[in-house]
């Protein structure tokens, strides 16, 4: 098959959890022998070309300031190149304006994955004025909710309240071209039903979940022995629960007959305030922050701890940093957000939204001697989401659209 894939960034690149999803999807169908066309919303620095893969750039026909509508105009304007294409995929959500008009317009079958939530929620996160779970919307509804989010923590408030209200814009208009694209990934059934309860077709939604970094696939180096080693991975912001950390920390180190030590990596605006909250209760020496961490040093440092601490209150669509762990054999320990059963299942233990919950879980999966089953588990489970069995997945949805 002939592709046109519309990628977050460009496939060399380092980045989010999406662009290294999307590079996985990308190298995954050129390696099955497919014609693969990248198109990338920038051009890197310095051009690393791949003889497998055409790279071309959305650049040059608009100038707007807010990117994605700038990328849907740039895309709109060049749908005449997608007539020598069997399928159109992008994995960006908020580009389903214009994709949507390629459907129509054109006779080339169109997919648009659903990995998080800006297909209907214009701050991607689906939570209404930062507070709960939102559940229906409206543009009153919307608009209000922007306005009303984010002054607490974001220091540019004005400049992200204007982005997202032309991503709200973009949301209503992509409303009206739905019925013209062919089908939607998404990554779990738990993303598929939201997006069911806003109103799109189930029907044209598949379940196909993210492919696992294979570099992360490697024997597990940590020994399951006291002083037990924790390790959170992740930005370090409100949504990802990570304030509860230094509580949680305290309590189980005295809840408990065993030593504990804390892992943070990554960095973000509650570093200082978390850093600040381990001094006054005592941790400095329990809890380290090694700031950002490059990927791939990233599978040895999973490896060597003794269990992955996810806090996290926001609802994750999928969570790569679950794949990650299980595939060097870290057993996980996280509140309930999302879809996160349903990826690890036995490969850890999933808790309630509460410091106490999480406190409890940590001892009870060190006291009884699980990790090395968990463990276990978390390698077989990640036999799901490695590229052979992912691709034919992509595969058979494509073939579904175009035969």
């Amino acid at each position: 098959m002939k592709i046109a894939f519309i990628h977050p960034r460009y496939p060399f690149s380092d980045g989010t959890g999406a662009t290294y999803s999307a590079t996985q999807i990308v190298r995954g169908l050129s390696a099955a022998g497919h014609d693969v066309c990248v198109y990338c919303p920038s051009e890197p620095d310095d051009r690393v070309q791949d003889s497998n893969l055409e790279l071309r750039y959305l650049t040059g026909n608009s100038n707007h300031p807010h990117t994605m509508t700038r990328l849907n105009r740039e895309l709109s304007s060049r749908k005449d190149e997608f007539y020598e294409f069997d399928i159109v995929h992008s994995y960006l959500m908020r580009l389903m304006p214009s994709v949507g008009k390629i459907g129509r317009e054109t006779d080339t079958g169109t997919v648009v994955t659903l990995n998080a939530y800006g297909g209907v929620c214009a701050k991607n996160d689906l939570r209404y004025r930062d507070e709960t779970q939102c559940e229906r919307k409206s543009t009153s509804r919307c608009l209000n909710c922007i306005l009303r989010s984010g002054r607490d923590t974001d220091t540019s408030y004005l400049y992200e309240t204007a982005s997202q209200a032309f991503s709200l814009r973009l949301i209503n208009r992509s409303e009206h071209v739905l019925q013209h694209i062919n089908a939607y990934q998404a990554l779990t059934s738990h993303v598929k039903n939201i997006y069911t309860d806003f109103g799109f077709d189930g029907n044209k939604i598949v379940e196909i979940p993210n492919i696992l970094d294979k570099k992360f696939d490697i024997a597990h180096e940590g020994d399951f022995n006291r002083p037990f080693k924790l390790l959170y991975v992740g930005y370090l912001k409100q949504s990802k629960g990570v304030d509860r950390l230094p509580e949680i920390v305290s309590k189980i180190n005295k809840n408990s007959e065993n030593e504990f030590e804390l892992t943070i990596v990554g960095d973000g605006e509650l570093r200082q305030s978390i850093k600040q909250e381990c001094s006054r209760r005592g941790l400095t020496d329990v809890v380290e922050f090694t700031g950002q961490i490059p990927n791939e040093e990233l599978p040895a440092v999973y490896a060597k701890h003794d269990i992955f601490l996810y806090p996290g209150r926001w609802d994750e669509p999928f969570g790569r940093i679950f794949l990650e762990a299980m595939a060097t054999g870290t057993p996980v320990v996280t509140t309930d957000t999302g879809s996160v059963t349903e990826i690890i299942g036995g490969a850890g233990i999933v808790t309630e939204q509460s410091i106490t919950a999480l406190v409890e879980a940590v001892i009870s999966i060190t006291d009884n001697s699980e990790l090395q089953c968990r463990s276990e588990e978390g390698k077989k489970k990640v036999d799901d989401y490695k590229r052979i069995s992912v691709i034919p997945q992509f595969e058979n949805l494509y073939k579904s659209i175009i035969d």
